[in-house]
C-alpha cells in the first residue's frame, strides 16, 4: 500500500504551481499601499493641492483678453472678448452650437447654432452677417447665414446696449472655430467650439 503523500511534498506542490502564499500576498499589497502612501505627500503641499513639480503661472485668470487687427484672440464660446476697432469697441461673446436633437443613426453633420452678443458698445462697431465664417476640423471654411425668421440686427451695434442674434449652418461633426472679421481681412477673434449630436 503506497504510503500518504508527506506535508512536505504538498508544499513543493504549492510552489510549483508559481501560486504565492497568502502571507506573501498580504505582506506584497502593505507594502504597495505604504508607496503610494509616500509618494502623494512627497509631491503634495495639502490634499488636493497641486504637484510641486507643477510649474507656477503669474497670469491672472478670469480675465478679459483684449483683440485688435495687430493682436487677435483666440477664445473658447460663451467667453467674452473685448473688441476694440478703429471706430469702437465692444464685448463679443458667441455662445454655441445650438444642435437639433439626437436621432438614431447619427447623421454626419447637422444645422448648428450660434448666439452672438455684442455689448458695452462705445463707438462705431457695425454688424454684419457676412463678416462671420466658420471652419470644421478638416479646414473647410463655410460662411453662415442669419437664423430663419429671425429679423436681421442692426447695421451698427447700439451704444451703451446690448444686441444678440443667431446665426446658422450646417456642419459636420467635431471640433470648428467661429471666426470674426468686423475690420474686414483677417479675423480679430476666433471661438473654439465642438459640434455633438449625441
Amino acid at each position: 500500500m503506497p504510503a500518504a503523500p508527506s506535508a512536505g511534498s504538498g508544499e513543493t506542490r504549492r510552489r510549483a504551481t508559481g501560486r504565492p502564499s497568502l502571507v506573501a500576498s498580504v505582506a506584497a499589497a502593505v507594502a504597495l499601499a505604504a508607496a503610494a502612501a509616500g509618494c502623494g505627500t512627497a509631491t503634495h503641499s495639502a490634499y488636493g493641492g497641486l504637484p510641486s513639480f507643477l510649474p507656477r503661472t503669474t497670469v491672472p485668470v478670469d480675465r478679459v483678453v483684449t483683440a485688435d487687427t495687430a493682436h487677435p484672440q483666440l477664445a473658447v464660446q460663451g467667453v467674452g472678448v473685448d473688441v476694440d476697432l478703429p471706430g469702437g469697441r465692444t464685448l463679443a461673446t458667441a455662445a454655441g452650437p445650438a444642435v437639433p436633437p439626437f436621432v438614431a443613426p447619427p447623421p454626419p453633420a447637422v444645422t448648428a447654432t450660434f448666439t452672438v452678443t455684442l455689448a458695452r458698445t462705445a463707438g462705431t462697431v457695425p454688424i454684419r452677417i457676412g463678416d462671420f465664417s466658420l471652419s470644421d476640423q478638416l479646414g473647410r471654411l463655410v460662411h453662415p447665414s442669419l437664423v430663419a425668421g429671425e429679423s436681421a440686427p442692426p447695421a451698427v451695434a447700439p451704444v451703451g446696449s446690448t444686441v444678440s442674434f443667431q446665426i446658422t449652418a450646417v456642419l459636420p461633426t467635431g471640433e470648428g472655430t467661429l471666426h470674426w472679421a468686423p475690420a474686414g481681412g483677417q479675423p480679430v477673434v476666433t471661438w473654439d467650439f465642438v459640434v455633438e449630436n449625441d
